[in-house]
């Protein structure tokens, strides 16, 4: 049987993971820790070594933000 994959419902991720291995919150699937508690630390989640920067990401979302 094949496992599904999933998008990361982290907002700037660009991840995906296997369902049976997602962090659940409510109806979201999350690729990592840091990506479920929404990058309090602006750490980045497991994918960063893939290209995927949604930690920091995160941080230059706020900086380029209007005020």
């Amino acid at each position: 049987m094949t496992e599904t994959l999933l998008l990361c419902d982290c907002s700037l991720c660009k991840c995906s993971v296997e369902e049976s291995l997602s962090i659940r919150i409510g109806g979201q699937h999350f690729c990592s820790e840091a990506c479920a508690k929404g990058h309090p630390s602006m750490e980045p989640c497991h994918g960063e070594q893939d290209g995927c920067h949604c930690g920091t990401g995160e941080l230059a979302l706020l900086l380029a933000a209007p005020s």
